[in-house]
């Protein structure tokens, strides 16, 4: 009625316009009279019976509406009879934008009656146009859609039946049950969404036995049709209810465990310990979660209490993991004999409701998957030896000398080589360092591979460190000569000496004597701590090179208690030139070039340079019948002058640290003429 009214005013100012002037007045023309827009929807408002999600009752709506132009507004609220029952605004002159709230109340403050009310706003601009609206605002004093099927106080153990029916003018569209600490909360039972059955109700029966015990809120969230067309949600008010748990836990084993399992041996005297996981469904509380091991008679041999382990990682909030801790012991901590056991497992929860586990096998394996052996070399070396038993899938071994009670991965830890011409694992063991005293020695064992392996820790052996009062036991080196690698000098060579000591090289000092017994270089200066090798250049004190022959490098190595042990090993300065280059023929600058290998000396190859350039290189060429390597050089593009050749020779080197050497000849003048 509102929009026609507007239209009729707006048609009254164009006819009085156009008799006044007989035109449009210019602004008129130019901005459409205001308008008014509603940009809320109607719905009904419901006064008791319908709860808030946030809990709250009452009867309370908010419109807001927009105008097109600036303009003076006036909003009323009218009665069913068109009466004033409550007045918001007069000619009040605001921005755009405008909101109405209301309760439902007089201009006294007094609660209306239910009933259909109207709110009523007039807009006028400055121009003179003018816009009038209507806003329904249907009141419901009564409740609409009651829960049904509970009662307040009653006590439910495993399900409950909930309905709700729709009252005169709304009908339900669908409505989910819940129990829970209200509908802000995640509930701890719900019917899932459900939808009209015969007559509009809708009614569900769902389980609460997820709910414990405890006392809770029962209600119903529902979508629902208002009888002016309005879809709308809403909240049941709460009924208190008790949930009584009757429900027993429901145990399962864990995917991760088995119905049957095999505890080896860990060490000697314990076997491994079970790592068996059960899931247990429980909507309350575990009170209690034991175990009894019986034997293949059905004897009870070892009782104990199940490890709990929080929460199972599943979705199901109310699963909770339960662990059997067993390492094959009667209650006394002895150890039982060998053979299969059945363990029983019980779960009570806190209302005293029990129930069974799956039953578990659990075989006892006292094998022994391999022995220890150790034979002593010396005072601080022992040759260890683990031989494994036939079929006991041993995948690896070590060895550890650290305390019993020390965690094996810290350190100390060996580990043995397969050999499998013996079929046994086996290392030299070395306690060089340590004081003088008694070593636990024991071997780890490893059965299996990945998450299947487990470790077998053999008893401890007692290895004894003897004082020191042995020297240190010396290994010579391996290389004993030096070879010219340019004319009149020698390659250098590093000498090592292998020692091995039970507590350490303090000191070494190396001293190069000719065969008369004469010093001839000291290598390393006094006190070198711990050096154990000495590089030479078969040079004197003054730095020159010596004369070819025979020498000896004398050492004495000194550990921390005073051993001492000499040392002294040959060495051969060979200065033999493995070859010789010469110029065999000439036409003008292209020059034949020729190596003669030293007889008695192999040679493996050779080349010429011209020293100072890279251009001529080449590599020369084997005469097989004269043993001789030859090549042309073309010296045709250099420049007149004098050059000098040379060339690299590959020789065998008996005797030194590397089999080949590499010699460079002495270099002959030539002269290029043109």
């Amino acid at each position: 009625m509102g929009r026609w009214l507007r239209i009729a005013t707006t048609a009254l100012a164009v006819t009085t316009a156009a008799t006044a002037a007989g035109t449009l007045p210019a602004a008129q023309a130019a901005d459409p009279a205001v308008q008014i827009t509603f940009t809320t929807q109607p719905k009904v408002t419901f006064a008791t019976g319908l709860t808030r999600d946030d809990g709250t009752k009452g009867a309370a709506v908010s419109v807001a509406f927009r105008v097109s132009r600036p303009a003076t507004v006036t909003a009323r609220a009218l009665d069913a009879s068109g009466a004033v029952v409550h007045t918001f605004a007069t000619d009040e002159a605001a921005g755009l934008d405008h909101e109405v709230d209301w309760q439902f109340t007089d201009a006294d403050d007094a609660a209306l009656p239910e009933g259909d009310y109207t709110l009523r706003v007039e807009a006028t601009d400055s121009d003179g146009g003018q816009d009038v609206e209507s806003y329904p605002l249907p009141l419901d004093r009564h409740t609409v859609v009651p829960a049904q099927g509970v009662f307040s106080g009653t006590t439910y153990a495993t399900n409950i039946t909930m309905s709700v029916g729709p009252k005169p003018g709304v009908t339900l569209r669908s409505a989910e049950f819940v129990v829970g600490d209200g509908y802000g909360t995640d509930p701890c039972a719900t019917s899932g969404s459900r939808t009209p059955g015969f007559g509009g109700r809708i009614q569900a029966t769902f389980k609460v036995s997820d709910c414990g015990a405890s006392s809770r809120d029962a209600g119903a969230v529902f979508e629902f049709t208002d009888r002016i067309g309005a879809q709308q949600t809403g909240y049941t008010a709460p009924i208190p209810i008790r949930v009584a748990d009757r429900v027993a836990p429901a145990p399962a084993l864990a995917p991760s465990s088995t119905s049957s399992d095999t505890l080896s041996l860990r060490d000697p005297d314990r076997y491994e310990t079970s790592g068996t996981t059960y899931y247990v469904r429980e909507a309350g509380s575990i009170a209690t979660a034991t175990y009894e091991v019986l034997n293949a008679i059905g004897a009870r041999v070892a009782t104990g209490t199940l490890v709990a382990e929080g929460a199972a990682p599943t979705d199901d909030s109310h699963t909770w993991q339960y662990a059997l801790r067993w390492a094959g012991t009667r209650n006394d901590g002895t150890r039982l004999p060998a053979g299969r056991y059945r363990v029983a497992t019980k779960f009570t929860d806190a209302a005293g409701l029990s129930a069974a586990g799956p039953a578990v096998t659990l075989v006892l394996d006292p094998t022994i998957p391999g022995t220890l052996a150790t034979t002593r070399i010396d005072g601080y070396q022992w040759q260890v030896v683990v031989t494994p038993k036939t079929g006991a899938g041993v995948t690896g071994v070590t060895v550890s000398t650290s305390p019993a009670d020390a965690d094996p991965a810290t350190g100390n830890l060996l580990p043995l080589t397969y050999d499998a011409g013996t079929g046994t694992y086996r290392t030299v063991l070395s306690l060089a360092g340590r004081p003088d005293g008694s070593y636990p020695l024991r071997a780890l064992i490893t059965r299996g591979t990945g998450a299947a392996a487990t470790t077998f820790t053999t008893a401890d052996q007692e290895l004894v460190v003897l004082p020191d009062e042995t020297a240190p036991a010396v290994t010579l080196p391996t290389n004993s000569r030096l070879y010219l690698g340019l004319p009149g000098q020698y390659t250098a060579g590093t000498f090592t000496f292998s020692v091995s000591d039970q507590s350490g090289v303090r000191s070494s000092d190396f001293v190069v004597n000719d065969t008369a017994g004469n010093v001839v270089d000291h290598v390393v200066a006094e006190g070198g701590e711990g050096r154990t090798s000495f590089t030479w250049d078969g040079t004197g004190p003054d730095g020159e090179p010596l004369p070819g022959g025979d020498y000896v490098v004398s050492t004495t190595f000194t550990d921390e208690h005073g051993n001492e042990a000499p040392a002294s090993a040959p060495v051969h300065l060979d200065d033999t030139v493995p070859a010789t280059l010469a110029v065999v023929g000439r036409t003008g600058n292209l020059l034949t070039v020729e190596v003669t290998p030293t007889p008695g000396v192999k040679v493996h190859a050779a080349g010429v340079a011209v020293i100072g350039s890279s251009c001529c290189n080449k590599a020369l060429e084997l005469d097989p019948a004269t043993g001789r390597f030859r090549a042309t050089v073309d010296l045709d593009g250099r420049p007149t002058g004098t050059y000098y050749l040379t060339s690299l020779v590959v020789r065998d080197t008996p005797g030194a640290a590397e089999p080949y050497g590499y010699v460079w000849s002495a270099p002959i003048p030539v002269t290029v003429s043109h």
